[in-house]
């Protein structure tokens, strides 16, 4: 993946360029590229007024993983899904600060049992779906 901003190395690290800053690290994809991971520091990167978590936008927008998992400190760890950050989500711009634009997730929003609900009622409603394309075939 290869987008204005956004730069992944072979090795699977991610790095955002932004004008007039040196590159950051944003995180790292695993070995199958399916899984985002980022490390995040409260002190430093939670945004307290909305209780929440920044991502690029960019990335989840045009990323093809599907998982995405916070490292915090002491080894703690949240989990999502790319999807659930894009429909749960809200924007937060801070343009004047240098920093790209970004979608917040709640920190409420964060579990695997949330992303795999809204998994779960997609999948439901293609089921659906397809079995309506397969009834009215028949009439």
């Amino acid at each position: 993946m290869e987008t204005s901003n956004i730069r992944v190395t072979q090795s699977g690290e991610i790095f955002l360029y932004l004008p007039n800053q040196k590159p950051k690290k944003i995180g790292w994809f695993n070995e199958n590229g399916d899984t985002f991971h980022t490390q995040r520091n409260p002190a430093k990167h939670f945004h307290r007024n909305s209780n929440s978590y920044g991502f690029n936008y960019e990335l989840l927008r045009d990323g093809n993983f599907s998982r995405v998992v916070v490292h915090l400190p002491f080894g703690e760890h949240l989990e999502t899904s790319r999807e659930h950050i894009l429909e749960n989500g809200f924007f937060l711009y801070f343009k004047e600060q240098g920093f790209e634009k970004q979608r917040f997730l709640a920190l409420s929003e964060f579990g695997k049992e949330k992303s795999e609900e809204r998994e779960k009622r997609l999948r439901e409603r293609e089921a659906k779906d397809n079995q309506q394309t397969l009834f009215s075939q028949v009439a």
